[in-house]
């Protein structure tokens, strides 16, 4: 995928987090808020090295698909059924300790 199609592609993911209501499901959105900053600031700096682009697409490519999988899920937990929601909650708590800080260990790496 081109940068830009990702930064395109996240669009959705910044309106929903720029339209949550406070109070409801601050923890998720504000995981979202932060993955979303970090990655577009990482799309920022690929854009000035575009060498780096290629050395780092499958990280790239991950991170974006954490951010699509944890705006999904919680999208899920404000629709679904009480019943489905400790699931969901779970597949969020795994999401956001696995996936979500490997977008920060990108970022530090291609600081340095």
């Amino acid at each position: 995928m081109d940068l830009r199609s990702y930064v395109r592609e996240n669009q959705k993911v910044v309106e929903f987090v720029s339209q949550a209501t406070p109070g409801v499901i601050d923890r998720y959105v504000g995981t979202l808020d932060h993955a979303t900053a970090r990655f577009n600031t990482i799309l920022l700096r690929l854009s000035e090295h575009p060498l780096k682009t290629y050395e780092h697409a499958k990280e790239i490519d991950e991170s974006y698909q954490a951010i699509q999988t944890f705006y999904e899920d919680t999208k899920r937990y404000l629709t679904w059924p009480y019943v489905f929601k400790p699931i969901i909650v779970l597949k969020l708590h795994w999401t956001g300790k696995t996936a979500i800080p490997k977008i920060k260990r990108l970022l530090q790496k291609i600081d340095n």
